[in-house]
C-alpha cells in the first residue's frame, strides 16, 4: 500500500489550474533524513508533479517539477544510477553524425 502525505499546507494549489490539493492524491516516494520525494496528481486537471522538499537551516524549501509519471514509475527511477557524461556525449555524436536514424532508434526501443 502506498504511503500518504498528511500535511498539504505547503502544497495547497495545483501549479496547473490553481485547484486546491488532496491529500488523498500525494504519495511519498522516498523519505531520508532531511528530505522527503512526493508524488502529487491534480484530481481536477490530472496534472502530475514531483515534489522535492528539504528541510535546512533555513527552513523548509520545495522544490516541484511537471512529470508525465506516475508515483510507480517515479519510484521506480528514484535512485538509479544517472547517465554518465561520456553516455551523453556518445548520444549527441550519436543524434548529430550523418549515419544516425532518430526514427529507427526510438522505434527499436
Amino acid at each position: 500500500m502506498e504511503k500518504r502525505f498528511n500535511n498539504t499546507d505547503f502544497l495547497a494549489k495545483c501549479s496547473v489550474c490553481d485547484s486546491s490539493l488532496e491529500a488523498e492524491r500525494i504519495v511519498v516516494i522516498e523519505e531520508k533524513e532531511q528530505k522527503t520525494t512526493l508524488h502529487v496528481t491534480c484530481s481536477k486537471c490530472h496534472s502530475a508533479s514531483i515534489v522535492f522538499l528539504s528541510n535546512n537551516q533555513n527552513g523548509l524549501v520545495s522544490v516541484g517539477m511537471a512529470t508525465d509519471l506516475d508515483a510507480t514509475e517515479v519510484r521506480e527511477k528514484i535512485g538509479q544510477e544517472a547517465i554518465s557524461t561520456d553516455e551523453l556525449i556518445d548520444l549527441h555524436q550519436f543524434v548529430s553524425g550523418a549515419q544516425a536514424d532518430i526514427v529507427k532508434l526510438v522505434k527499436g526501443l
